[in-house]
């Protein structure tokens, strides 16, 4: 079961998810989540997957469904914390020239100041 707890830095949300973002696991619960921020105006959004060990193509899917929805409201969906297969897939998938990803949290909370 995927859990993600939020916290809020200035005008922008970290969600740190923790378990398997996979299909029946944990897409439905984030796009809860992103669609709930997105009502509530807070569209500059960081999702940590330090403590993902595991994306399937649905996982896959629903990030980008929701970076979409995030982007259509003048927003961003920005990826923290990717791991060695999570960066593979994105690689694979050439999603890295979609997401900016990060190692740091300070990096990630910096480049929303930056755009």
């Amino acid at each position: 079961m995927l859990v993600i707890s939020a916290r809020v830095v200035d005008d922008v949300t970290i969600l740190h998810l923790s378990g398997r973002l996979v299909l029946f696991e944990g897409d439905a619960i984030l796009r809860q989540t992103v669609d709930d921020l997105v009502r509530q105006g807070r569209v500059k959004i960081i999702v940590d997957l330090g403590n993902v060990p595991y994306i399937d193509s649905a996982g896959i899917g629903m990030l980008i469904a929701k970076y979409l929805s995030v982007r259509r409201k003048s927003g961003d969906l920005k990826l923290l914390h990717l791991n060695t297969r999570g960066l593979l897939v994105m690689t694979i998938t050439k999603l890295l020239t979609v997401f900016e990803t990060f190692d740091s949290e300070e990096a990630a909370l910096a480049s929303f100041a930056a755009s």
